[in-house]
């Protein structure tokens, strides 16, 4: 009897252990920091910083673009050195690619005018923009850092690429093609970015945004789109995708070789 109760107590032992630990193996506790892999997304977020002051080199007003990117660059190295602790992934990481975004805007919009006493000039609004868009990225990166969040997780790109690349797609066309066929290719693609895509519905709804634009841009807002494609407009095509390869790589390169 006492061999039977010193095995059932053996046992129960270790049932009551198993069971400990599997409450507290079961889930990621609330209080746990959720640490992902540092030292790939440092090492991203580093050379994204390096491309940001490339650009940044090329505007004349650089001070303020220029210090921005190096700033992220040191982030970037710091996270991969684990000097950051990342305890909230996706508000660090998503805070970082605000801020990066904001500076891109910055960086583009330099070259056009402020604002001149009471009067608005084109670059204000988008450095309104990048200034609120920074100054929150800058504030989810600060809570990804100082409370505890969930991991990343896995994600497809598919959606994400059809969608950013119709919508380059859309600004390319629509001068040589006109704003139908622009319309109606960037929504076709957009959905084409489902996996649950079907193509009757698809066209029934391309057709009825293209519809919905021209409406909108063209009879109310009375806004000088061309409608349908200009006699040349495989060249026109050429032209543009030739001027903007050389407005956005020239500078750079022009950098480059200086250095």
């Amino acid at each position: 009897m006492a061999w039977e109760r010193k095995r059932i107590g053996a046992f129960g032992g270790n049932s009551m252990s198993d069971g400990a630990t599997s409450s507290h193996g079961s889930g990621p506790s609330s209080d746990a920091p959720g640490f992902t892999n540092n030292l790939k997304g440092g090492i991203l977020v580093a050379i994204a910083g390096v491309l940001l002051t490339l650009m940044a080199l090329t505007v004349t007003s650089r001070t303020l673009p220029l210090s921005s990117s190096l700033i992220i660059v040191a982030v970037g190295v710091a996270t991969a050195l684990r000097l950051i602790p990342v305890r909230a992934p996706q508000d660090y990481y998503g805070g970082i690619v605000l801020v990066m975004l904001a500076l891109l805007c910055w960086i583009a919009a330099s070259e056009l005018p402020g604002q001149r006493g009471f009067a608005f000039g084109p670059g204000t609004a988008p450095r309104l923009f990048a200034i609120i868009l920074g100054g929150l990225g800058v504030a989810v990166t600060i809570v990804g850092v100082a409370t505890n969040g969930p991991r990343i997780e896995k994600y497809k790109l598919r959606g994400p690429l059809y969608v950013l690349f119709a919508i380059c797609l859309f600004a390319a066309i629509i001068r040589p093609f006109g704003l139908v066929a622009a319309s109606f290719l960037t929504f076709m693609i957009s959905i084409y970015g489902s996996t649950e895509m079907r193509w009757l519905e698809s066209v029934i709804a391309a057709v009825a945004m293209t519809v919905f634009c021209v409406v909108l841009f063209v009879y109310l807002l009375n806004l000088p789109f061309q409608l349908w494609p200009q006699p040349n407009a495989h060249m026109i095509l050429v032209h543009q995708m030739a001027e903007f390869f050389r407005l956005i790589f020239g500078p750079l390169l022009k950098t480059i070789g200086v250095m």
